[in-house]
């Protein structure tokens, strides 16, 4: 069987995220009313997958040009509407009483104080999931995590994969379009990088201005060769929407980059305003990789010491000749190549 793409994976993962905080949730709201049933868990299961269902498929893209709270209150009302229409019917025409109402008819639902009950529950129980899972969307999943679990209370040494990627000619960019119109253009172009950062199981570390900062795992930056295909397929998403870019900006955007890879120092910093940050060689690197990119005005530099790691990197990429770069505060300079891909994976 073939195995499922990382966007399959990516809205799967979303739909059990859904299941799990309705059931969570609806825990909770039971615990505090005093009210049993535990043979319903499996009913709010249920319902959460469909709350996601309804979210990723039909309704989320619908709101995403709102603010984040009117995002949410769109999403809260629209799933909400549509799921008590669902509830209310299935159970007109089920001639069973297959919902918690005592002896409670169809026909006398209207009526029923218990009905009202199960609908203001139904409410506040997927008002709730919509609320955390668009959070834990807006954070990041390791960030998220990472917040609820206390995992970067003290730092943590990893390996991890990095891509910095850069707005070429940013400033004056800028200075053309003006401030607002410049940051719907940055906007709209991290937005157009979505499909290319699920399909390459990426994280999105950090937006600096005009900036982006990728991460992952080493085994997940270099498996499939993600930490540089994703340089590529997001400049192929542009250019899928080069017509568009260009009627509503009068632009279309080019990036420079640089990838690397090695130890990474994680931890939470902050106090009233807390953020998990990488330091560390690896991104010293990778940031001087990334200024050199720019003098060179090149495409993408990969490290050499990354490049040992993916040794059948060459099979779809091409690297130029090897550069050495010295790096502020190392004794030793970095090799790096440019990179141009041949063959898409």
């Amino acid at each position: 069987m073939a195995a499922l793409s990382p966007i399959t994976r990516y809205k799967l993962r979303k739909l059990i995220k859904y299941g799990l905080v309705t059931v969570a949730a609806a825990a909770v709201f039971m615990l505090f009313s005093g009210e049993g049933g535990k043979g319903y868990f499996a009913a709010w299961a249920l319902l959460g997958i469909w709350t996601g269902v309804l979210e990723e498929f039909l309704f989320g893209r619908r709101f995403r040009s709102l603010a984040i709270p009117l995002q949410f209150l769109g999403k809260a009302v629209a799933v909400n509407l549509l799921t008590m229409a669902f509830i209310a019917f299935a159970f007109l025409i089920n001639s069973e009483n297959v919902l918690p109402l005592g002896d409670v008819g169809p026909r006398d639902v209207v009526a029923a104080r218990a009905f009202y009950r199960i609908i203001l529950q139904v409410m506040v129980v997927t008002s709730i999931a919509i609320l955390v899972v668009q959070v834990e969307e807006l954070m990041g999943r390791r960030l998220f995590t990472g917040f609820m679990l206390g995992r970067y209370e003290r730092p943590v040494d990893e390996e991890r994969v990095v891509l910095c990627i850069d707005l070429v000619g940013s400033t004056a960019l800028n200075e053309r379009l003006g401030d607002l119109r410049y940051f719907r253009f940055l906007n709209t172009t991290h937005s157009l990088m979505t499909d290319a950062v699920l399909h390459n199981e990426a994280e999105i570390h950090k937006y600096i201005g005009d900036e982006v900062i990728f991460t992952w795992t080493m085994r997940g930056g270099i498996r499939h060769l993600n930490c540089l295909d994703l340089f590529f397929d997001i400049e192929e998403r542009i250019a899928e929407h080069e017509v568009e870019l260009l009627r509503e900006f009068g632009v279309v955007p080019r990036f420079r980059g640089a990838v690397h890879g090695g130890r990474v120092i994680t931890a939470q910093v902050g106090h009233i305003k807390r953020a998990i940050d990488f330091s560390g060689d690896t991104m010293n690197t990778v940031s001087r990789l990334l200024n050199r990119s720019k003098e060179m005005k090149a495409g993408i530099l990969v490290s050499s010491e990354l490049l040992e790691r993916m040794p059948d990197a060459a099979e779809r990429f091409r690297f130029g000749p090897e550069l050495e770069l010295p790096v502020k505060g190392k004794k030793r300079s970095v090799q790096a190549r440019e990179v141009e891909r041949i063959k898409r994976g």
